[in-house]
């Protein structure tokens, strides 16, 4: 086995940091680069030189300048997009997507598909993953040998070394290694991850959040998730891949939570908790309690609208109890920015009120800071966008 020697792995990580430069900023110069990365302009024509022979990246002649009409116009840089693709599965209840993305890392192609995956036994769970794989390809004419690698953002908690599922409410079983058998099977590099994280790296990546190093990203939906960035390092468990923020506890004889344990936040916060609460008050249509759809949560919103209605009270207990795990989050790491997103975010005004003062009763005194929890509305797939870019991260 060749061992990588430490020049090797400077050019690497050179190599990444241009390429997602492009990413961010688009057309750019080789000394815009430089600026924006710090490399020598030796280091910079050396890669960039390799990007180009690789059919990566794509000289483009710039204009000449606009005042004087005199001098070389700059040459531009940009990525050849169609060069190379990433796929990504999202595992959730009962449903399987996939996200189609190009070198920039834009989705171009994102298809969902039900599947009772919580009666899936692993190998049977691996053959669906293989043949929706085969079809998406197939369906949108992708050549796999363009494909760089596949990224598997999974509901639950992840191995911490990436092999697999260690519990998911998705899935039937335990501790299922996905990761081999995806590989052996696809011969195809496979990283796996859990969704809050995929949210906490995608948000990461933004702009206003670029230079923020200590961010948790809340994750609202079916259930409850945190992303946690410490000293700019997205954090890593022992075991475990992800924190659980939404199995912390609130109420030791509280509602069950799917975990199988009892008084969770997300037993109160997460979507089907709170269909749950409203189904004991009204009569609502039938729906997998696991996993209401989002048409039958919005319904929940309209509900919450009307003078004096019974779902302002349950939309009020949940952000009261995830105020007060927000407010312990605060004690434990005193981040920068606390980021709230995820499709359950459509919810979120009517738990505002309640969540704030509950946050601010219960803060210490030098926490009382402003600004530091806000929203990101889900106007965009942040889980797949997430996963994409850990992908990224593995194989530029």
């Amino acid at each position: 086995m060749k061992r990588i020697t430490d020049t090797e792995l400077i050019r690497s990580s050179n190599r990444r940091d241009i390429i997602q430069t492009l990413r961010r900023h688009g057309e750019l110069a080789r000394v815009e680069i430089g600026q924006y990365t710090q490399l020598s302009p030796a280091t910079i024509t050396s890669i960039t030189s390799e990007l180009i022979q690789q059919d990566l990246i794509i000289e483009q002649q710039g204009e000449l300048n606009a005042e004087t009409g005199r001098g070389r116009p700059k040459v531009k840089l940009k990525l050849n997009q169609q060069a190379v693709y990433y796929l990504a599965i999202k595992l959730s209840i009962n449903e399987v997507s996939l996200i189609l993305a190009d070198l920039s890392g834009k989705i171009i192609h994102k298809h969902t598909k039900s599947v009772l995956t919580v009666s899936l036994s692993q190998q049977q769970l691996i053959d669906v993953l293989c043949q929706s794989f085969s079809g998406f390809l197939d369906k949108y004419a992708i050549e796999r040998n363009k494909l760089r690698g596949l990224g598997l953002a999974v509901q639950g908690v992840t191995e911490q070394q990436g092999k697999g599922i260690l519990w998911s409410p998705a899935v039937k079983g335990q501790q299922l290694e996905l990761v081999e058998q995806l590989q052996q099977q696809l011969q195809l590099p496979v990283f796996i991850s859990n969704d809050a994280n995929c949210i906490a790296v995608a948000l990461k990546n933004l702009p206003q959040y670029q230079e923020v190093n200590s961010l948790v990203a809340i994750q609202l939906g079916y259930g409850v998730g945190m992303g946690l960035w410490l000293d700019d390092k997205l954090y890593q468990g022992e075991a475990a891949s992800n924190t659980e923020f939404g199995h912390t506890k609130f109420s030791l004889n509280g509602p069950q939570c799917r975990c199988g344990g009892r008084g969770c936040i997300e037993a109160y916060v997460g979507d089907y908790a709170i269909y749950r609460d409203a189904s004991a008050i009204y009569n609502l249509p039938q729906a997998d309690m696991l996993h209401p759809s989002e048409k039958q949560m919005l319904d929940l919103n309209h509900l919450a609208e009307q003078p004096h209605s019974p779902m302002q009270q349950i939309f009020t207990q949940a952000g009261t109890v995830l105020g007060l795990g927000l407010a312990n989050v605060m004690a434990l790491f005193n981040p920068q920015k606390i980021v709230i997103s995820g499709p359950g975010v459509r919810a979120y005004p009517y738990m505002e009120a309640a969540m704030r003062s509950t946050l601010a009763e219960n803060l210490l005194p030098y926490h009382q800071q402003q600004d530091v929890v806000e929203v990101y509305n889900w106007d965009e797939d942040l889980t797949g966008l997430g996963i994409i870019a850990i992908v990224q991260q593995h194989t530029d």
